[in-house]
């Protein structure tokens, strides 16, 4: 380093490769006599991140439920993007078996819905101070305050946001 280093005023640094454990970074310093100077330095990142892992063996279709997984913590290297890190609000069903100690991934699950597809629930269309109640059949799956596509009793469709298990507002 520099003897006079201790005067350099760092203005900006530029991240130039980050690979699974460590990376490259160019810092730019303005020096006492305003020229700016570039010095290039190599890091590496010792961490870990938590995942979930099965702690027992799932069927196809199975509800996820507290007791089938554990978090653990694995380095960064060995890191899946798409690994679960948080649980979801909203259940999740399984798409294929899973083995025990597998990492589990948002690829490995589909949520359970509020409402599936062809159930019938209660919409309310509201004009000013009218409220009109109907009785209508979901056109796709849907969780609370999702928007999707009802139809009528006519087959008119129309356009609804999911409030309750069985109830939908009509835009």
């Amino acid at each position: 380093m520099p003897q006079d280093f201790n005067e350099y005023e760092l203005k900006e640094i530029l991240l130039l490769s980050l690979k699974d454990d460590g990376g490259n970074l160019r810092a730019v310093y303005k020096m006492p006599n305003n020229l700016n100077k570039s010095m290039f330095f190599k890091f590496d990142i010792k961490a870990k991140v938590k995942v979930f892992v099965a702690s027992r063996d799932m069927d196809k279709g199975q509800i996820l439920n507290l007791s089938d997984f554990e978090s653990i913590l694995v380095p960064l290297n060995k890191y899946e993007k798409t690994a679960l890190t948080s649980l979801p609000k909203v259940s999740l069903i399984t798409k294929t078996r899973i083995k025990m100690g597998r990492v589990l991934t948002t690829r490995q699950f589909k949520t359970l819905s509020d409402i599936k597809r062809g159930d019938q629930i209660t919409a309310i269309i509201n004009d000013g101070s009218l409220s009109v109640e109907i009785l209508v059949t979901t056109l796709e799956d849907a969780n609370i305050g999702e928007i999707i596509q009802v139809k009528n009793e006519n087959n008119q469709i129309f356009k609804a946001t999911i409030i309750s298990k069985n109830r939908a507002i009509i835009r």
